[in-house]
């Protein structure tokens, strides 16, 4: 299985990682809450089943409690025990427990009888000063003050019976007070005291009778209520097996859920980290390939070969496919800024050739004119020193006036020549200027492609600080990433040292030209200089052709004028000193002008050298 079947971008990889891995703990959060929540239910049930123990106990401890108390103390006892039972069965029958009802009913029953028992013992009495015993007590009391003293003996016999009856409360005790009860009457009929102590005694036995029903009354209730007891006893014992059966039910329930969540989450947490792993496999596969490519045209780029092209996924542009279009199209930049460098490279070796060729013939056309000039001034020096044989020999003067007159048109002329090859120059000078202005925006033109590259390099960086940061966020899962980030870091730092050699490269071309750029500026100032200077010349010797006139004219007056001439001639040797001087200086500054330009030259053929190293 691939994920490049589905044309899914790299950011996608990452995000259905994302989302797999977010999912995947969700189901596992599910699936724990699930588990709690069951374990928690049972361990609720445990507990209420617990509780259920505890409050059975206490009420029985309760029970217990109460049955064994007597008189006031068990009076008092039974509303509160009443309120107990209220509360401790109303609440298991609340909660669920199966059999609170018929324990509350066998409760009612046994407080029946309880409150019962307690009752016949306050009738009965604590001691022979309360209830039936009293009145027991007082009868005899009275009996035995009109009894005599013989009789007492038999009376005794029967107190005895009645002391033995109140403390065993037993059948036979019945039977032997009224065996007793017979035998005083028995007595007394023998003594013929019969009709005397009858009636009293028959008063005592009536009062016996009346406390042996309430002992039998109280026993019969006894009796009941431990029956009721006995009967409450098993049956909360009951409960109790019911309960502790229901109570290990529920903890092996509890284990069981904790066994399975504890399975399910296992199996579900290493799925998903299976498929976690799987497409982070699957994704630094791919990115990898793409990384390896992008690393490879970029070296082969580096190395000088441009003509090369990444393949790009035309359906899924992911991060990659934009970053190969991106590289393609710096390729394709290149290509055409190199292209237009190699074209202005040779255009430049091309003209600066014919500079050089110009130059030549300027630097001996300037040679010329020097040793014109310097005729010039030793004719004018010749001058000087034949004016003072113009006074003795004044058509001789009208001669050398006219060949001075025809020597200064022809200096003027060749002045006027030197003139025109300095315009020449001049243009030259400016064509190249231009040209080598055009080659300087070629030049810019790569600092912005190299710009675009840095630009490329620090998206690229950035995409691997991404990288980093979704690795880091997934902890051991993103360690994979970590590589991917790190690969790509090392694209961008290879990127950016590629542009920086491209930069090191068009610097040095803009910083050769800017050379030449101020070379020709100098080597056109000095042009102009020289053109100002042949312009002055001209003037002069315009100058020189006028006086001559006006020496022809006044040939007449050749005399008077010949410290006049004289000093004019002086001048005009010092003019044409000056004019032989600033022609040499030209000369000179030409020499120098074909000196840059044989450096141009040079730098073309570096800046051709340089840029045939790629293939566009």
């Amino acid at each position: 299985m691939s994920l490049s079947r589905f044309k899914l971008g790299f950011k996608q990889n990452l995000m259905l990682v994302v989302v797999l891995t977010v999912v995947g703990f969700a189901a596992l959060i599910f699936l724990s809450i699930s588990s709690l929540n069951s374990q928690s239910r049972a361990a609720e049930r445990v507990d209420t089943l617990g509780r259920w123990v505890i409050d059975l106990s206490s009420l029985r401890s309760e029970v217990s409690t109460v049955s064994r108390l007597s008189g006031k103390a068990a009076e008092a006892a039974l509303p509160e025990f009443q309120a107990t039972q209220d509360r401790i069965l109303g609440g298991l029958s609340a909660q669920g427990m199966r059999g609170a009802e018929e324990l509350d009913a066998t409760l009612d029953t046994w407080l029946v009888s309880q409150s019962a028992v307690i009752k016949d013992a306050q009738a009965i009495g604590n001691n022979n000063a309360e209830g039936q015993r009293k009145v027991v007590a007082d009868r005899q009391a009275e009996f035995l003050e009109t009894l005599f003293s013989f009789m007492r003996k038999p009376f005794q016999k029967m107190q005895d019976s009645i002391a033995a009856l109140i403390e065993q409360r037993s059948p036979e005790s019945f039977d032997a007070f009224r065996a007793a009860k017979s035998e005083l009457r028995q007595t007394l009929v023998e003594l013929d005291f019969v009709d005397t102590f009858d009636a009293p005694l028959e008063e005592i036995a009536t009062e016996v009778e009346a406390l042996i029903s309430l002992i039998q009354h109280q026993n019969q209730e006894a009796v009941s209520a431990e029956a009721q007891l006995k009967q409450f006893n098993q049956q909360v014992d009951q409960r109790f097996e019911q309960v502790l059966a229901q109570l290990e039910q529920a903890r092996n329930d509890a284990d069981s859920a904790s066994k399975t969540a504890r399975t399910t989450i296992l199996i579900a947490g290493i799925g998903v980290a299976a498929a976690v792993l799987l497409l982070l496999m699957l994704t630094l596969k791919r990115s990898t390939t793409a990384l390896n490519t992008t690393v490879t045209s970029l070296e082969k780029v580096a190395a000088g070969d441009l003509e090369l092209r990444l393949p790009v996924s035309e359906g899924r542009q992911d991060e990659f496919d934009r970053l190969g279009v991106a590289v393609n199209h710096l390729n394709e930049q290149l290509g055409s800024v190199l292209n237009s460098v190699k074209e202005s490279s040779s255009q430049l070796q091309h003209m600066s050739t014919e500079l050089s060729d110009t130059l030549k013939t300027q630097i001996a056309e300037s040679e010329q004119t020097e040793s014109e000039t310097g005729s010039v001034a030793a004719a004018a020096e010749e001058i000087s020193q034949t004016v003072a044989e113009m006074a003795n020999a004044s058509e001789e003067t009208n001669r050398l006036s006219g060949e001075a007159e025809a020597a200064t048109e022809k200096g003027g002329a060749v002045i006027t020549g030197a003139l025109g090859s300095l315009e020449q120059i001049s243009a030259l000078f400016a064509r190249i200027h231009d040209e080598l202005n055009r080659l300087n925006e070629a030049s810019s033109r790569v600092d912005g492609v190299t710009d675009m590259i840095n630009g490329l390099a620090e998206q690229t960086n950035l995409l691997a600080l991404n990288a980093a940061i979704e690795a880091a966020r997934a902890g051991e899962a993103g360690r994979g990433f970590s590589v991917v980030a790190d690969e790509v870091r090392s694209l961008a730092e290879k990127t950016v040292s590629a542009t920086s050699s491209i930069n090191d490269i068009n610097n040095n071309m803009q910083g050769q030209m800017n050379q030449i750029l101020r070379a020709m500026e100098d080597g056109q100032h000095q042009v102009n200089e020289s053109r100002s200077q042949g312009g002055e010349a001209i003037h002069e010797m315009e100058q020189i052709r006028s006086l001559f006139g006006e020496v022809s004219d006044r040939n007449q007056q050749q005399a008077a004028s010949i410290e006049q001439i004289a000093a004019t001639a002086q001048s005009i040797a010092h003019s044409m000193n000056a004019v032989l001087d600033n022609v040499s200086r030209g000369s000179e500054r030409t020499r120098e002008i074909g000196g840059f330009s044989t450096e141009v030259v040079s730098h073309a053929d570096n800046l051709q050298t340089m840029t045939s190293r790629f293939r566009c």
